[in-house]
């Protein structure tokens, strides 16, 4: 069985996946039709580690910058914050 990783969209970071490591974790909602590849994106879900989130509290338009999107990119954007 393999195991399954957080990875962060801005720095990179791999992390087990698991229900205390993955609430740290802000999460970006893509819509659905959007066509974006990054090995972060499960589904339409992109995620930021704690360290990225933590220190910028603009973390969302920086996760979509490293993407090449920007924050005008025409998206509906939902982020959730770390709990």
């Amino acid at each position: 069985m393999s195991r399954l990783y957080l990875h962060c969209a801005i720095c990179a970071r791999q992390q087990a996946d698991g229900l205390i490591s993955g609430a740290a974790w802000g999460r970006l909602e893509l819509p659905p039709d959007s066509r974006v590849q990054h090995p972060a994106l499960r589904g339409s879900t992109l995620r930021a580690c704690p360290s990225c989130i933590g220190g910028d509290p603009d973390w969302q338009n920086r996760l979509l910058n490293t993407l090449g999107i920007g924050a005008g990119g025409g998206f509906g954007l939902r982020a959730e914050p770390a709990q």
